[in-house]
């Protein structure tokens, strides 16, 4: 396997789990704004592309919202072992979290699988 076939991987591989990430988040949302007349502030899971990551991140809606604006965006707890450079690059720091943006092919796969795209998620590569 080459270099270039790792990355590849690499790419699919943190498109895919930033991918779930987000769809778990989705259904978050639908329970924190059920809650938001308690509190505006509702609480996350990581969208990092490290699979076994549980950090809880704090935002309101709105901001969520905004992030979820493109499909290749996603929030990360505030540290650089969330990040991974070869794949995405940090747009926003944050002192609660820090926006992500995937570069490249994990760019464009996670914009194609994101489930409010208008053509709808495509089956994820393997």
């Amino acid at each position: 396997m080459s270099a270039s076939d790792d990355h590849g991987d690499r790419e699919t591989r943190a498109a895919q789990n930033q991918t779930l990430f987000r769809e778990i988040n989705e259904r978050v949302r639908e329970l924190n704004e059920g809650f938001s007349f308690l509190s505006p502030i509702g609480e996350w899971i990581c969208e990092c592309a490290n699979d076994t990551c549980t950090e809880l991140i704090e935002m309101t809606a709105a901001e969520y919202e905004a992030i979820r604006s493109d499909g290749a965006r996603f929030f990360v707890a505030p540290s650089d072992e969330h990040v991974w450079p070869d794949v995405e690059k940090v747009t926003e720091h944050g002192e609660r979290y820090w926006v992500v943006e995937m570069i490249g092919h994990a760019g464009s796969g996670a914009r194609s699988h994101d489930p409010r795209s208008d053509e709808g998620p495509l089956p994820l590569r393997t």
